[in-house]
């Protein structure tokens, strides 16, 4: 019996991902959801994950493994922030990206374990996919794209 090939490519989780170039170290951009065609801005790398995990959890995509922690007892005041209403309606879309632009991302979240993110992420300039096996690995291979001659473990050039 032949198994068919299941898609890993879920739609809805899939963001582009634009960081301007910062002489701080510290990633700012934008992100944006294909599923709502909107995006939203960042001025750090605390900002894009977080947004982006509230665009999962409103989504239900991809569903995640754990409940968020936290210092407060939540369940006596439910607390909901719809992703939708925090981004902007502009004309930033994956046909509308400039090839000179040194820093575009395609990441797609498949998996939401083990506290993290599982995945690929694509660099649009290079042409270059690469699996991630943690929300800090995807950080840290975008990093490394805006250094040239890197001596990081995590390489963009161990892509096959």
């Amino acid at each position: 019996m032949q198994q068919s090939k299941q898609n890993t490519d879920s739609f809805p989780s899939r963001c582009t991902i634009r960081l301007d170039a910062v002489p701080d170290k510290t990633m700012k951009g934008r992100v944006y959801s294909e599923h709502y065609k909107k995006s939203f801005s960042f001025s750090n790398e605390f900002q894009m994950l977080s947004g982006m995990e509230d665009l999962f959890n409103t989504l239900g995509s991809p569903q995640a493994a754990f409940e968020a922690r936290s210092f407060f007892n939540r369940k006596n005041i439910p607390v909901y922030r719809k992703a939708e209403d925090e981004m902007d309606d502009n004309n930033f879309n994956n046909a509308n990206i400039i090839q000179d632009e040194k820093n575009t991302f395609i990441v797609n979240v498949q998996y939401r374990q083990n506290a993290s993110w599982q995945g690929t992420i694509t660099w649009v300039e290079q042409n270059v996919t690469q699996h991630f096996r943690s929300a800090f690995e995807m950080l840290k291979l975008m990093d490394e794209a805006g250094k040239k001659g890197s001596t990081e473990e995590i390489r963009w050039d161990d892509a096959k």
